[in-house]
């Protein structure tokens, strides 16, 4: 699925192959050691439909190894892999009475894997029309007058009711196909998983320090904040923010390089994330700026988890090359409800502010909004 489409389909290609080549086989190795089961007339229109489907892949496939050189997709090389390849199952399983058991099992698979490999749009399409032609292949089976698996000049099961020993090899070689299709299918979709799995951890995880990325954080603080509404309790239960950054952290950039810097990030996110509790929310709102999200959390456990949090950072010594990079943060402290905080936005601004506050003042201390709280 990382692959350019038409490398995508030359993989789908090479899957399709199987139809026609097992069928093919099965027909004409039936058609030498037991002829009498097949209707003479309809072998050959088989084998051939058969053999130019193999040979139209192979001259597409030789085709697209070509075009890959300068194009990363070919519309029509794809339109024929999933064309066909309903065409081919659907006749082959009317033919042989197996439509509803591994026709329809084949189509399905084929839908499953094709997913993962072609255009969703056109097996949207395909699976609508191909859903009603087996409908109508279904009502024919009941009716007397109309010949079912007219490939078969005769019954497969013998009159003891045991199956003929060639109709079981098929058989079996079906399962073989069905077993790789099937397993060929779980790959697809796990990698499917793996990677919509990455994608939702690239939209809430910064990727250095392993923290909520900033608008995650900001959506779980609306989230809090809604919750807090909702509830008709008095007093309407708190949210703390803490807002925290770096201090001289250009400094340690310009002195010792951008990959100290990394690590002295690395090493803070560390200490909030061991200090955070379960229901807590730590970000990385901005370079080298943090942000705590604290649940029904008042301003002055706010403030006491802030005083903590900036201790530990103080008391640590960042290792990079041989050096020890001592390393400070500023605090800022703000709670929901509290005198013109109404909003998540408005909570990180109001944390926002003590945090300068902090800065200006000295840095390396912890400044509580000056907002009154409401009770």
């Amino acid at each position: 699925m990382d692959w350019r489409a038409i490398d995508r389909c030359l993989l789908l290609a090479s899957l399709v192959f199987l139809a026609p080549a097992c069928f093919g086989s099965a027909i004409w190795v039936t058609n030498i050691l037991a002829p009498e089961y097949l209707n003479q007339t309809l072998v050959p229109y088989m084998l051939w439909m058969y053999g130019i489907h193999i040979l139209v892949l192979i001259g597409l496939v030789v085709e697209a190894f070509h075009r890959r050189n300068h194009a990363d997709d070919w519309p029509f090389f794809e339109n024929f892999i999933i064309g066909s390849y309903i065409v081919v199952i659907l006749i082959s399983g009317y033919l042989t009475g197996s439509h509803f058991t591994e026709g329809l099992l084949l189509i399905f698979l084929g839908v499953n894997i094709t997913c993962t490999l072609a255009d969703v749009n056109k097996i949207r399409f395909c699976y609508w029309l191909v859903v009603p032609v087996l409908a109508v292949m279904g009502i024919t089976d009941f009716m007397p007058n109309v010949p079912y698996a007219i490939l078969l000049e005769k019954s497969p099961i013998q009159p003891d009711g045991q199956p003929v020993l060639g109709w079981l090899i098929v058989r079996a070689l079906i399962v073989l196909v069905l077993s790789f299709l099937i397993y060929i299918c779980i790959l697809a979709m796990k990698r499917w998983t793996e990677r919509e799995s990455l994608y939702q951890e690239m939209s809430t995880i910064d990727g250095l320090t392993r923290l909520s990325n900033r608008n995650f954080f900001i959506n779980r603080g609306e989230e809090e904040i809604e919750r807090a509404q909702r509830q008709h309790a008095h007093p309407m239960s708190p949210l703390a923010c803490i807002m925290i950054d770096l201090d001289h952290f250009k400094r340690i950039n310009d002195k010792w390089g951008h990959h100290a810097g990394d690590e002295v990030l690395v090493a803070a996110s560390k200490i909030m994330m061991d200090n955070a509790r379960r229901n807590d929310e730590v970000g990385r709102y901005g370079g080298e700026e943090f942000a705590v999200l604290l649940p029904s959390t008042n301003i002055k456990t706010a403030a006491r988890i802030a005083e903590r949090l900036r201790q530990k950072i103080s008391e640590t010594k960042v290792d990079v090359d041989g050096h020890s990079i001592e390393v400070t943060a500023s605090f800022g402290v703000a709670c929901y409800p509290s005198e013109g905080v109404n909003s998540m936005s408005d909570l990180l601004k109001t944390a926002d502010k003590a945090l300068y506050d902090a800065k200006e003042t000295g840095r390396n201390k912890v400044v509580l909004a000056c907002g009154r709280n409401k009770e």
